[in-house]
């Protein structure tokens, strides 16, 4: 996809939750076999891979608490501010550290972009932990983003914050004037992982430009409409496109509420961890709010995307969302992290992250449904 024509999805996929089992995958093999390593990068030491640009509130708990990284600029990814709050890993503790994109304070933002194209072509399967927990705040916010950007585009910078999590456009506190924030640029596929919810919404402006939209309409809802809920955002440059393309809710209807059929929450219950806890100590008192994600869009024609999740409940990975992916899928692609807090709060974490070159990936039984959006 190059920065142009936006493909606009014209129903929102209603995902019902599949079981779907973990491939091990060697990373072996030449010309990129299905299943070959691409990329990995575990966040858990002292420093990442020299091509990882942080921003903002970004940092490893890997390496040793200083004055931590300046706010919503480019850093190399360092070690984390010495005043945190909510239950954050300790720092200095590689090899048990993390990549934490925010802790509990408030109105914070973080983001990790990888500015070095990797190949798409015979599609990607890509995994990673994530942990959302330890909000000091009534309810937890906002969420963590995954995306893809089209390879040929620079990543620099993310999109807009709060409901727009770092992927989509914003117009700044929900007002019908003014200047929007863009969204990232050359954006493919943002995968939201959207504790609090707005991210389902097209409140803000999100979905700018976009001929069908989300059943939670352009009005910023209170509460947010689409809390627990996974949604999918599709290609996007500037203010415009964004699109929703699919989200868990078994509700395609404009009238709520929206319900989330995931099988589990993401957010964790780990509400403290000792102040004086080891790493390893840290690591076993955090590991029920750990989530593992699987994003997978195979190769064209047909492209499909999927997302499966493991809840570390003991029944492994289950899918949660299948849709079709947007088409043409980049020749190369581009990837990040995001995540932000706002008056509501969360500490929000990832690590072991692999991408791997695409596999077979055959559909689970009723993995999708689709229904017109109706007005």
């Amino acid at each position: 996809m190059r920065n142009g024509t936006l493909r606009v999805v014209a129903a929102i996929a209603v995902a019902v939750a599949t079981t779907a089992a973990a491939s091990p995958g060697d990373g072996s093999g030449p010309h990129r076999e299905p299943g070959s390593l691409l990329l990995s990068e575990p966040f858990t030491g002292a420093a990442a891979g020299s091509r990882f640009i942080g921003y903002g509130s970004a940092c490893l708990t890997g390496a040793p608490r200083g004055a931590g990284p300046a706010e919503a600029t480019n850093h190399p990814l360092g070690g984390c501010r010495r005043d945190p709050v909510g239950p954050v890993p300790p720092g200095n503790a590689a090899m048990h550290g993390y990549l934490q994109l925010t802790d509990a304070h408030v109105e914070e933002t973080g983001a990790v972009l990888l500015d070095s194209p990797i190949p798409a072509g015979e599609g990607l399967e890509v995994t990673f932990e994530q942990w959302q927990y330890g909000n000091t705040t009534p309810a937890p916010a906002d969420g963590i983003s995954f995306f893809l950007t089209d390879g040929a585009a620079r990543l620099t910078t993310p999109g807009a914050f709060g409901g727009s999590l770092g992927y989509a456009q914003k117009l700044p506190d929900g007002s019908t004037e003014g200047r929007l924030i863009p969204g990232v640029s050359g954006g493919y596929l943002g995968i939201g992982l959207d504790v609090l919810g707005d991210y389902f919404g097209d409140g803000e402006r999100r979905g700018n430009g976009c001929e069908r939209g989300s059943p939670a309409g352009t009005v910023l809802r209170r509460p947010a409409p689409g809390p627990n809920v996974v949604s999918a955002r599709g290609p996007g440059d500037g203010n415009d496109g964004y699109c929703l393309l699919a989200a868990t809710t078994g509700n395609a209807t404009t009238k709520g509420p929206w319900p989330s059929t995931l099988p589990g929450r993401l957010h964790g219950d780990v509400k403290r961890t000792p102040s004086d806890a080891t790493p390893e100590r840290a690591e076993e008192l955090l590991e029920p709010a750990k989530r593992t994600v699987r994003v997978t869009v195979t190769s064209p024609p047909k492209p499909m995307a999927t997302v499966d999740i493991d809840f570390q409940d003991g029944r492994g990975f289950r899918q949660v969302l299948r849709f079709p992916a947007p088409e043409p899928v980049p020749d190369t692609v581009k990837l990040g992290f995001a995540a932000s807090t706002g008056a509501l709060t969360d500490v929000q974490l990832v690590r072991h992250l692999t991408v791997r070159a695409g596999r077979p990936h055959p559909p689970g039984p009723g993995a999708l449904r689709q229904q017109p959006r109706t007005n």
